[in-house]
């Protein structure tokens, strides 16, 4: 797998031929932006790369951790919202963990990942990106996240059967959910959460309406 590469201050350096983006032509409104909603303080990042040291999957990730706080420093939205990397990550927070200005990057990561499913972006990773916002949308729901429900919706979203029958990973996610069901580790259903109303004030508020 081909990643960009980065110069000693983890900005991106282009591959030659491809065209070079100006450092500070975006202004700083995208940094403010995700600092006051997410209450983070990305600006305290110096790059020294311990958080994609202890990330367990930047090796999947187009964009590594460290460069996704340059990213923002720098503007670059949209580079950030269309990437894989918001969508490989585990939300394990080993990456704020070993941070030593305390940048909460695994918080950044997950509000990014909030950004792009409210976004027009078309995300890398499509049907992560589908998963998400399924799980979400199971989660206003019902206020508890059944996996049966979940997956039941996921699928029937467009092209995602489709995609994991061309995966072939279709029939091994049908024997697996058939031995979870058997070990009484699946359940058909669940009640709806006494908090469904709070949880949805929550969440319109955080799409920005007036509740």
């Amino acid at each position: 797998m081909h990643h960009m590469a980065s110069n000693r201050e983890g900005e991106p350096v282009p591959e030659p031929g491809k065209e070079r983006k100006l450092i500070g032509d975006r202004g700083d409104f995208f940094l403010n932006r995700v600092q006051g909603e997410a209450g983070v303080n990305i600006s305290a990042c110096y790059q020294c790369e311990r958080c994609t040291n202890a990330c367990p999957v930047s090796h999947y990730m187009d964009i590594k951790p460290h460069q996704a706080m340059r990213y923002i420093q720098l503007g670059w939205r949209e580079e950030l919202l269309k990437s894989s990397t918001i969508w490989v990550c585990l939300s394990c927070e080993m990456c704020t963990t070993y941070c030593p200005n305390e940048v909460d990057v695994a918080e950044t990561i997950n509000h990014l990942r909030n950004m792009a499913v409210h976004s027009s972006i078309t995300p890398k990773d499509k049907s992560l990106a589908i998963f998400h916002q399924t799980f979400l949308e199971v989660l206003i729901t019902s206020g508890k996240v059944n996996e049966f429900r979940l997956m039941s919706a996921y699928y029937s979203k467009p092209n995602i059967l489709k995609e994991k029958m061309k995966e072939g990973t279709l029939k091994e996610e049908i024997l697996l959910g058939m031995a979870l069901l058997r070990k009484g580790r699946l359940k058909l259903y669940t009640p709806r959460s006494r908090a469904i109303k709070e949880l949805q004030k929550a969440d319109n508020q955080i799409r920005g309406e007036i509740v």
